[in-house]
């Protein structure tokens, strides 16, 4: 098991001679196992060790994890450091669930221990120097296991992921890297015992109140029912999704090359009508019969490529407006598209030219700041209606008040009401969500109105959060944020259609 682990450490270049490794260790058999693994690499491999074990500060028997994992690593001479945060407390304060907060504050202390050893590496003087290239940077070593990818994958899969979500966890991300992610854990309890190697058990893993917990206790003993095997191919499902993900980004990076015009080729052509491109804010443009000879799959991801970049965003950009430019390349004649975030599109004869606005009328369309702004705070100022959908994404509404979802997803009319804890959104088509106590804190909404603002929700999942509207009305390109779970597409039957008039009107 070391050797096959050490080998797929040198696959996915995890480690290098003379790197450095800090160990998360909580002191669960699935981080003892890491720890003894990377204790027993270290010499062979070449690289320093150290370990951080976060002491969240919610049960009476943690105290006794941080002292296990201390005396273990005394009695093997690794470093150790522990550190104690209130994920109570900082759960309370940002509004957050309290595993939301631990989850944070365990990242957040294991990246400045991290950032802290790399300034411990960086060369003292330009002859340490003359030898090094870049300095050397610390990786994060966490314990994900085999079973924990296939949660993870299934995790984002019933929250409506596409093909990035269905990547699960990567082996390396940034600093981060998992070295048991192809270990099951059975295999990584049977190594433990037979080393005589102890581990804590955590008691808050029997909670089935917990998402994770659910898919770990119920689900996925479901799925061993009818084939034993069920982690291990949907973890290999993750695998080959994370490698279709990377050879099609690939591919898109060619196509973008083949489709795209220099500001060289444009002048040369000069068929632009009277118009000089090179004073337009330096457009994007796509050659059109070079697009539309790529598989529909690498035209969205062109588009998508093209609008993103002149919009300096993705936030929030989404398939329907992907769908409107390809109409837009599609159809006889020249035409002229708004899309998104400030971004035009113009149709001028075999190209496309995406236009970002100009950056004085960008500040004109930035929202209000918070302190000038309301959000819906009464039930009564929603309206809802249902009606059947003909597939035309070009009708799905994209007025800032009122907005369209999946009604057949939903299955019922949305409650209207306050934030609860544990509530959510997902905010982009790989799956990925926030809670809404930490969306609410990112978009800066005050304090004092976070717990009074009045929301769609399908069970724990908020639907949309309005932007605020301005006392004045004044319009912009934000409309707040909708649940990526339950956007339109062209599967969508029927339309829940949701409006929010503030009372007194706009």
């Amino acid at each position: 098991m070391i050797n096959r682990i050490h080998d797929y450490m040198i696959h996915n270049k995890m480690i290098e001679e003379g790197g450095c490794i800090l160990a998360a260790v909580s002191g669960g058999a699935d981080s003892m196992c890491l720890l003894e693994i990377l204790r027993e690499l270290q010499a062979k491999a070449g690289f320093q060790l150290r370990v951080l074990h976060v002491h969240h500060g919610l049960r009476e028997s943690a105290e006794g994890d941080l002292e296990y994992v201390a005396g273990y690593c005394a009695a093997s001479g690794i470093p150790f450091e522990a550190v104690r945060v209130d994920a109570a407390g900082y759960a309370a304060e940002a509004g957050m669930s309290v595993e939301e907060a631990a989850r944070h504050l365990r990242y957040e202390a294991l990246e400045s221990a991290a950032e802290r050893w790399d300034c411990e590496n960086k060369p003292k003087s330009d002859s340490e120097s003359s030898q090094q290239t870049e300095d050397i940077h610390c990786r994060i070593a966490v314990a994900h296991h085999l079973e924990d990818q296939a949660e993870t994958v299934l995790f984002n899969l019933v929250r409506g992921s596409r093909l990035r979500g269905l990547r699960g966890m990567l082996p390396v991300n940034g600093r981060i890297i998992r070295p048991l992610l192809e270990c099951s854990r059975g295999e990584i309890e049977e190594f433990l015992r037979e080393r005589g190697i102890a581990w804590r058990e955590d008691e808050t893993n029997e909670d089935v109140r917990y998402a994770r917990n659910l898919l770990r206790r119920e689900v996925m003993p479901l799925l061993e029912r009818i084939n034993s095997g069920a982690a291990q191919h949907i973890a290999k499902a993750a695998e080959e999704a994370a490698e279709t993900e990377e050879f099609l980004r690939i591919e898109t990076e060619k196509a973008v090359k083949a489709c795209r015009e220099t500001q060289e080729d444009s002048r040369a052509r000069a068929v632009h009508d009277s118009q000089n491109i090179e004073n337009r804010q330096s457009p994007i443009i796509i050659s059109i019969p070079i697009l539309l000879k790529e598989p529909p799959l690498i035209r969205r991801r062109v588009v998508y490529e093209a609008i993103a970049e002149a919009a300096g965003r993705k936030k929030d950009l989404r398939d329907v407006h992907v769908q409107d430019v390809l109409r837009l390349a599609q159809k006889n004649g020249n035409g002229r598209l708004d899309v998104f975030a400030g971004v035009s599109v113009e149709k001028s004869y075999d190209r496309l030219i995406f236009f970002a606005a100009p950056e004085g009328l960008r500040q004109a369309a930035s929202p209000a700041p918070a302190a000038s702004r309301r959000w819906p705070m009464d039930a009564g100022e929603y309206s809802c209606r249902v009606f059947d959908f003909d597939g035309n994404l070009a009708a799905v509404s994209r007025k800032q008040y009122t907005k369209w979802f999946d009604y057949d997803k939903i299955g019922a009319f949305p409650s209207f009401r306050t934030r609860r804890e544990g509530d959510r959104i997902t905010i982009d088509e790989s799956g990925r969500s926030k809670s809404i106590a930490r969306y609410m804190i990112d978009a800066k909404i005050p304090a004092e109105l976070r717990g009074r603002i009045v929301l769609p929700a399908a069970g724990k999942e908020i639907l949309w959060v309005p932007a605020g509207l301005t006392a004045e009305a004044v319009r912009s390109s934000d409309s707040g944020r909708i649940s990526a779970s339950y956007m339109v597409s062209g599967h969508t039957r029927r339309i829940l259609e949701i409006s929010w008039k503030p009372a007194g009107g706009l």
